[in-house]
């Protein structure tokens, strides 16, 4: 034990199974407990606060997550005010107003949120969804095309474009709105209207926005303009805005961009208002999953998401669009009957391709800083999947690229980053030195095309001495020791609501030191569920999920009848209408 402040000390456990060092923070009670008194904040709470470098002046703010309190004026994007006035000019006039929407759970809620506010003013709106295999991402000559078949006067692309800059050139016939939120140099001089946060003349200070929080404040823009300029010709139809929270929530936890303040009032607000604004393709998902109608962040990202993303990654992208807009049931039944089937197909697959992945890996030299693995063979629709894992297990930025087409001389690569290398912008400068096709992202994710015979000179521009960052054992911040018998279930749902939890604001981390493992079981040839016990005998449910033949699995398995430290987060565990708390076992060591 060491001491880093007069608050508190640091315990450090070091011969963990992942070789990472789990840090732990044991601050001082009498410290904690004047801030809990101060602030009215329970000494927990204040724990993963100041974990997460949350400032003390922020406290009360950070707790306070209203939408009326944290909603900023939407004119404040760059932009913004321009596209609203052009949109209410559509409105007005009964424009046919074409909309394109990327193929992932971001892009498709945008859509849907889009089309449904356009619908109810009573305009014709008409919605295409990219196949990733034949279109790729965004707009192209096609699919323009065939809206201005439909006579459409405005396309509206939402969560692409931004990049899309030498397509939409091509057809000044055609206004263009984009709403996105992807790193792009780009401003208005590509020919479109351009909103997005993280346009490089953008102060707003928004860039953590998904592309749907940013289309959830041009409805707000958008409506509130229309009552102001346009009384004489707008209907008053009376829409609640609040009834797009939740899609919006669900795309920013899917999305997984930071939860800085205005995300984390979105996903708060979105899920205490499901029940009230149910949508029925989210209720048909989650009512074949789950008993119980309280959904959860970890449900967004977890349960509903995957489902939703795998009709984009098996090549029927229009099915998410379609479930998450229709008012039939039988309809929303039937698509969610095929969202799930795509999803276990794409989990088999992605199985199968991440296996090989890591035996491509541990064949290759382990210096490079960043990992790039190809195969003729991979899915497309999965290799983001296969970039996520690789670069969680081996703590590296990992790109994974295949061909959509095996007789192409065109490989599309997916990109996940570790550390402080921003692969958003390492793709777009790519792009900009003409090593790659196309691409761009942000800082933790990337898609990118590229000619086969380019592969060596990527390889080396990410070699270079700017992308070298010294290798160091990853630090896992944890929120306390705990025992199996300082848990149950108010104090995991306390733990819960305090979120919700993601990218920037993680959900808490927990040690269980010197536990046993009680009734060890493998489900399903890959994930293990026991329980863990402490001294007095106190159990708590547990699983390992995905772990059997992996090395935490193999530990767990070769050591259960030792003393084990885990680590892991809570949970709460619903089945057969009984609610347990469990621990989600994420790392383990030996007790020494």
């Amino acid at each position: 034990m060491q001491s880093v402040d007069p608050h508190k000390n640091l315990i450090e456990f070091t011969n963990t199974i992942s070789n990472r060092i789990w840090c732990v923070n044991i601050f001082n009670e009498s410290y904690l407990n004047s801030l809990s008194k101060e602030f009215n904040i329970d000494k927990t709470y204040l724990n993963i606060l100041i974990n997460r470098s949350v400032d003390e002046n922020e406290f009360k703010n950070i707790t306070d997550l209203t939408i009326k309190n944290n909603l900023p004026d939407p004119h404040i994007l760059e932009d913004m005010e321009l596209a609203s006035n052009r949109v209410c000019k559509a409105i007005i006039n009964k424009e046919v107003i074409g909309i394109i929407g990327d193929y992932d759970v971001d892009g498709i809620t945008s859509a849907s949120i889009l089309y449904d506010f356009l619908l109810n003013n009573d305009l014709v709106v008409v919605v295409r969804i990219p196949d990733r295999f034949t279109d790729g991402y965004g707009p192209n000559e096609n699919l323009i095309n065939n809206l201005k078949e439909f006579g459409v006067d405005l396309i509206i692309t939402v969560d692409c474009g931004s990049n899309s800059h030498e397509i939409i050139k091509n057809f000044p016939d055609i206004d263009f709105i984009i709403f996105d939120h992807h790193q792009t140099d780009n401003t208005n001089e590509l020919g479109a209207i351009n909103v997005n946060p993280n346009r490089n003349d953008d102060n707003s200070n928004l860039g953590y926005l998904s592309a749907a929080g940013v289309v959830f404040l041009a409805v707000i823009s958008i409506n509130r303009m229309l009552k102001e300029i346009a009384i004489e010709h707008y209907e008053m139809h009376k829409i609640d805005l609040l009834k797009y929270l939740p899609l919006t929530a669900l795309a920013t936890v899917a999305d997984i961009v930071p939860l800085q303040k205005l995300n984390m009032a979105i996903i708060k607000q979105g899920l205490a208002l499901y029940k009230k604004y149910k949508n029925l393709g989210l209720e048909t998902i989650i009512s074949k999953l789950k008993s119980s109608d309280e959904i959860t962040s970890s449900d967004l990202g977890y349960l509903i998401g995957p489902r939703i993303n795998a009709g984009g990654r098996m090549g029927q992208s229009k099915l998410g669009f379609e479930l998450l807009t229709s008012n039939s049931k039988e309809i929303c039944e039937n698509i969610s009957n095929q969202l799930e089937e795509l999803n276990s197909k794409r989990i088999a697959i992605e199985n199968n391709n991440t296996e090989e992945a890591v035996s491509q890996y541990e064949d290759m030299e382990k210096k490079n800083n960043i990992i790039i693995l190809s195969s003729e063979s991979w899915h497309v629709g999965v290799i983001g999947l296969i970039a996520s894992r690789i670069s969680s297990r081996y703590n590296k930025t990992t790109c994974v690229l295949t061909p959509v087409n095996k007789d192409d001389n065109v490989m599309t690569g997916s990109a996940r980053s570790v550390g402080d290398i921003n692969i958003g912008k390492a793709i777009e400068e790519a792009v900009l030195n003409g090593i790659l096709i196309s691409g761009g992202g942000h800082s933790m994710a990337a898609g990118f095309k590229i000619s086969k015979n380019k592969l060596m000179e990527f390889h080396r521009y990410l070699s270079e001495d700017k992308f070298k960052i010294e290798s160091k054992r990853k630090i896992v911040m944890v929120d306390g020791l705990l025992m199996s018998s300082a848990v149950n279930t108010d104090y995991v749902k306390g733990l819960l609501e305090f979120g919700p939890y993601g990218n920037g604001f993680e959900e808490p981390k927990f040690i269980f030191p010197k536990h046993k493992i009680i009734g060890l079981s493998v489900l399903k040839n890959q994930h293990l569920k026991f329980k863990i016990q402490d001294d007095n005998g106190f159990n708590l449910e547990a699983i390992s999920f995905r772990s059997f033949d992996m090395p935490l699995g193999k530990f767990i398995i070769e050591n259960s009848y030792q003393r084990i430290d885990f680590l892991g987060k809570l949970s709460l565990n619903q089945w057969l209408n009984k609610i347990t708390p469990q621990i989600i076992i994420e790392d383990a060591a030996l007790n020494k």
